[in-house]
């Protein structure tokens, strides 16, 4: 997933620093660099584009300066391609006398309808018999204003005539801004480097140096290129001057959002408007957000979104669930920080509603129906957040058994069950939720059996009422008298 985001977010960098559908035209020198002469070189070689640009021409510089050039779109030759796109053949000879003893920075320059224009360079020697301590210097890519962090990779051709070893002299200075290179050097002095510049010797020919940067703070950096040759004799040097933006700190994410919520239908936004590089601000942001949801799918990512400045992310409230949400941002430099925040989306458990031949019922209640067949069973009145509520599930029991599923049903009783039973309505919602009403039905033929315990409650008070009675008799009958002896 991040080897993908990186090749999106470069591609996307290159649509914003061109203006042109498809890819630039493409140049070929068949002089190689350091090539030499005391009469003429002669220069030929091969433009590719998709059609034929709307100029072609080349240009000859020496000591940071231009002197000569030429047209070359009108003797241009369309030639066998051997890729997909078109090509064409060109030729020219840059002559000593028209250039004089130099290290002469030749250019073929090639402009399409959109105004790109795309330059080749070589740097050749113009010579005499005496000639010495001429010397040509070019870079490889033009790196003036880019972002770079840990270390900076410099590359090119650096050589002299007579062929001998070269030094590259390197320094890095603070910069106000943005110092463009050209694409030649200017001329330079050689002398003793400084003691904050770096000093790296080649042979002649192409060279590349990796310059730590990894300690520099954020901003603007100059860098100073100052190509000698390593004999003392010869002070004749080029130089090359840019500025770029050191990059060593990634962004700093700052999000403010939801930690917990109860599931409704309402969106929730996850803002990130604060997130900024140290230095640099916050523009030219590529945000990458990650929506996971632990409690459901694992670790199985369930949306993605990308996009340049997507500084907010909305959800819906109306899936509960444990979440993750993860936001990379990487910077136009391709540094990039992590953070991820987790949070709840409480599911709203359902409420049951019973109502049985169009009496509501409440849970634990006991109904006596009038009629025993066609009994109208109705649940649809149970409710849920908007979000569950059409999803809702309705199973009915009997006596802890199965009977229908359904939230409308019509319930007749069997002849030959019981006279009771008891009636269970589970109403379930999309998260497994549920909620339930109990009830106890009975049949409209079911006879009470005579109350045992009031027969004896009857009798016992007959009994008791009978000995009050003879007692209270007894004591008021006469007693016999009796004679005194």
């Amino acid at each position: 997933m991040l080897s993908l985001t990186a090749l999106l977010l470069l591609c996307n960098n290159v649509t914003a620093d061109t203006t042109y559908d498809g890819d630039p035209a493409l140049i070929s020198i068949d002089i190689e660099n350091g090539e030499y002469s005391s009469e003429s070189i002669f220069f030929s070689g091969i433009i590719e584009d998709d059609e034929q640009p709307s100029d072609v021409f080349w240009r000859v510089s020496k000591d940071g300066a231009e002197f000569d050039g030429g047209d070359l779109l009108n003797s241009m030759v369309e030639i066998t391609s051997t890729s997909s796109r078109e090509q064409w053949s060109w030729s020219f000879e840059l002559t000593f006398s028209a250039t004089g003893e130099c290290a002469c920075y030749v250019s073929v320059h090639s402009i399409d309808d959109s105004g790109l224009e795309v330059i080749e360079n070589r740097v050749v020697f113009m010579i005499q018999d005496n000639s010495t301590g001429l010397i040509g210097f070019l870079l490889d890519t033009d790196q003036s204003g880019q972002l770079i962090d840990s270390s900076m990779k410099v590359s090119g051709w650096l050589g002299t005539y007579p062929i001998g070893e070269v030094n590259v002299e390197l320094t890095g200075s603070l910069a106000q801004g943005l110092m463009q290179s050209s694409h030649i050097p200017q001329s330079s002095i050689c002398s003793e480097s400084s003691l904050t510049s770096e000093v790296y010797q080649f042979p002649s020919g192409d060279f590349e140096i990796i310059w730590d940067i990894s300690g520099k703070l954020d901003g603007w950096l100059e860098i100073t290129l100052i190509g000698c040759s390593s004999s003392s004799s010869n002070t004749e040097g080029a130089i090359h001057e840019f500025s770029i933006r050191v990059n060593n700190q990634p962004p700093v994410i700052k999000i403010s959002g939801i930690d917990y919520a109860v599931e409704d239908d309402i969106w929730h936004t996850f803002d990130a408007t604060l997130t900024e590089d140290p230095y640099w601000g916050r523009t030219d942001m590529y945000y990458v957000w990650t929506l996971r949801r632990p409690s459901h799918s694992g670790t199985l990512p369930i949306d993605v979104k990308m996009g340049e400045d997507l500084n907010t992310y909305s959800l819906s409230g109306t899936q509960s669930g444990n979440y993750t949400l993860s936001l990379t941002v990487y910077d136009k430099g391709g540094l990039s920080s992590e953070q991820m925040v987790i949070f709840d989306i409480k599911n709203t458990v359902p409420t049951a509603s019973l109502i049985i031949d169009g009496e509501q019922i409440l849970d634990g209640q006991e109904f006596r129906f009038s009629n025993p067949s066609d009994i109208q069973l109705d649940a649809t009145e149970s409710s849920d957040t908007i979000n569950d509520a059409s999803g809702l599930r309705c199973i009915w029991l009997l006596d802890n058994s199965p009977l229908y599923e359904g939230c409308e049903r019509s319930f007749t009783w069997l002849e030959g069950d019981d006279y009771r039973a008891e009636l269970t309505l589970e109403v379930i919602d999309d998260d497994g939720e549920y909620a339930t009403i109990t009830v106890m039905l009975i049949h409209p033929d079911e006879v009470k059996p005579f109350p045992i315990a009031l027969v004896v409650f009857a009798f016992s008070t007959l009994f008791l009422t009978y000995a009050l009675v003879n007692r209270f008799r007894g004591n008021n009958q006469q007693s016999i008298p009796k004679w005194k002896s």
